[in-house]
């Protein structure tokens, strides 16, 4: 199973903390814009890519509201 890369992972957390104003407010890769998806699916696309971005964001989310 491949996994997110460095770019994939940077270009996720710049979004994020844009877009982040609370609990609930990022979820999901689906909040992106299409541009923005293919943005990231051309850095590594893989068989797995969504449900890799979609638990990084997650876990980003959780860390931030539990610590």
């Amino acid at each position: 199973m491949r996994k997110l890369n460095a770019k994939q992972k940077k270009f996720i957390d710049q979004w994020f903390n844009r877009m982040w104003t609370g609990a609930g407010s990022v979820y999901t890769v689906d909040q992106m814009t299409p541009d923005e998806q293919n943005q990231l699916q051309a850095m590594n696309d893989h068989e797995t890519l969504w449900q890799n971005a979609d638990r990084y964001i997650n876990d980003k989310a959780v860390a931030i509201q539990y610590g």
